[in-house]
C-alpha cells in the first residue's frame, strides 16, 4: 500500500508540475499572440489591441520594449499600450514607478526612434501628480537621451513635465543642457520646444533665446519676442528694434507692443523704426525728426545713430552732435574722429572737433 501511495503522490506532483508548464507556455503563448496582434494594428482596431495588452499587466513589458524597435506603427501602438497602462495604474501607483524604472533600465538598448516615441509618450505620465520613484525614473531617461538630436524633441517634452513638480530638481541640469541643445537644433518645432522650456524657473535662458529673434522660421521668432519682450536685461531695446520691419506681421505687432510695454512713447517707437529701418535714407530721417523733436533725449538717439553702418548717416549724426549746446557729446564726436571706420567720417569728427575748440576760445 505504501509504495501506492508514493506513486499516487508521485503521479500528482508530475501533474501539478505538467499543468503549471502548461499554464506557464499557455500564458506565454497568449502574450507573444496579443503582441503580435499589437504591432500589426491599424487606427482602427489600435485599442482592441491596446485592451488587450493591458489585460496581460506587466508580464507584456518586455515585449513592448521590443516594439520600439520595430517600424513605426509597431513603436506607436507599443507607447499607446504602455500610456494605457501606466494611466490605468494612475501617477502615483508604484506599479507606475516600476514600470518606469524598467523603461529607463532598457532604455540605452533601443534605437533612437524608439527612444525619442517612449520619452514623448513618458511625458503624459506627469500630467497628474506623480510619485517621486515615477520622477526620478524620467529624469534618469533625461540624463541619457538629453544631447542626442534624434531623442531632442522628446527630451523637451519630457523636461518641461517633469519641471513642474518640486521633486525634479535633479532634473534641472539636464533639462537646461537639453534646452540649450533645442535652441540649436536644426528643427523649428525643437526651437520653439526649447523656448517654452527656456523660460521655465531653473532653467532661465533668456539670454540665449534672445538670439532666436532673427530666426528663420516666424513662429520661433514668435516665441522669442514674447519671451524676452518684458525683460530690457536679456535683450535691450535695440535688439527688439529690428522686429518692427519683420516680415511676419505677428512679429511686428508682437514687439511693437513689447517696446511699448516698456514705457517707449509713440514718438520713441517712431524713431525706433526709423533707426531700425534696412534702407540707410529712412534711417536718414531720424535726424530730421530729432532737429524737430522736444519730447525725446536727443543724445541718446544721435549715439545710437553714430554707430550707424551707412557712412552717411554716421556723418549726418556727427554734424548735429556738434551743432548741440544743451548736451556735451564731444567725447563720442573724439572717438569718431580717432576710429571711425570711415576716413571720411573721421575727417569731419576732427573738424567740428576743432571748430567746437575754436568757438571757445
Amino acid at each position: 500500500m505504501r509504495a501506492w501511495k508514493w506513486m499516487a503522490m508521485g503521479l500528482a506532483v508530475l501533474l501539478l508540475i505538467g499543468g503549471a508548464a502548461a499554464w506557464v507556455e499557455r500564458a506565454g503563448l497568449r502574450t507573444w499572440w496579443v503582441l503580435r496582434g499589437l504591432k500589426k494594428a491599424d487606427d482602427s482596431d489600435r485599442d482592441v489591441w491596446v485592451a488587450r495588452v493591458a489585460d496581460l499587466g506587466e508580464p507584456a513589458v518586455d515585449g513592448l520594449m521590443e516594439c520600439l524597435d520595430g517600424d513605426d506603427r509597431a513603436r506607436a501602438n507599443a507607447v499607446a499600450a504602455l500610456n494605457h497602462l501606466a494611466c490605468s495604474w494612475g501617477a502615483d501607483d508604484p506599479r507606475t514607478a516600476d514600470l518606469a524604472a524598467r523603461l529607463a533600465r532598457g532604455f540605452g538598448r533601443l534605437c533612437p526612434r524608439g527612444q525619442a516615441c517612449l520619452l514623448e509618450g513618458m511625458a503624459g505620465w506627469l500630467e497628474r501628480q506623480p510619485s517621486p520613484g515615477l520622477v526620478a525614473s524620467c529624469a534618469r531617461l533625461l540624463g541619457e537621451s538629453a544631447g542626442n538630436e534624434e531623442t531632442l524633441g522628446g527630451a523637451l517634452e519630457l523636461s518641461s513635465a517633469l519641471l513642474r513638480h518640486p521633486h525634479a530638481c535633479r532634473a534641472r541640469r539636464a533639462a537646461r543642457e537639453a534646452a540649450r541643445a533645442g535652441l540649436r537644433s536644426p528643427s523649428a518645432e525643437n526651437r520653439l520646444r526649447a523656448v517654452r522650456l527656456g523660460l521655465l524657473p531653473g532653467v532661465d535662458l533668456l539670454d540665449e533665446i534672445a538670439a532666436l529673434l532673427r530666426d528663420e522660421d516666424a513662429r520661433v521668432r514668435r516665441a522669442a519676442v514674447v519671451a524676452v519682450g518684458p525683460s530690457e536685461q536679456s535683450a535691450s531695446h535695440e535688439a527688439l528694434l529690428p522686429c518692427l520691419h519683420d516680415p511676419d506681421a505677428e512679429v511686428r505687432q508682437l514687439a511693437e507692443d513689447a517696446l511699448k510695454g516698456r514705457g517707449l512713447t509713440p514718438e520713441q517707437l517712431q524713431l525706433g523704426k526709423l533707426l531700425s529701418h534696412p534702407s540707410a535714407m529712412q534711417r536718414l530721417r531720424v535726424v530730421d525728426r530729432l532737429m524737430a523733436s522736444e519730447d525725446v533725449d536727443t543724445g541718446v538717439w544721435l549715439r545710437r545713430l553714430s554707430h550707424d553702418p551707412s557712412p552717411a548717416v554716421r556723418a549726418a549724426a556727427v554734424r548735429l552732435m556738434s551743432q548741440q549746446t544743451a548736451i556735451d557729446l564731444s567725447d563720442r564726436i573724439d572717438q569718431m574722429a580717432r576710429s571711425d571706420p570711415s576716413e571720411a567720417v573721421a575727417y569731419l569728427a576732427r573738424y567740428y572737433l576743432e571748430e567746437s575748440r575754436h568757438h571757445r576760445k
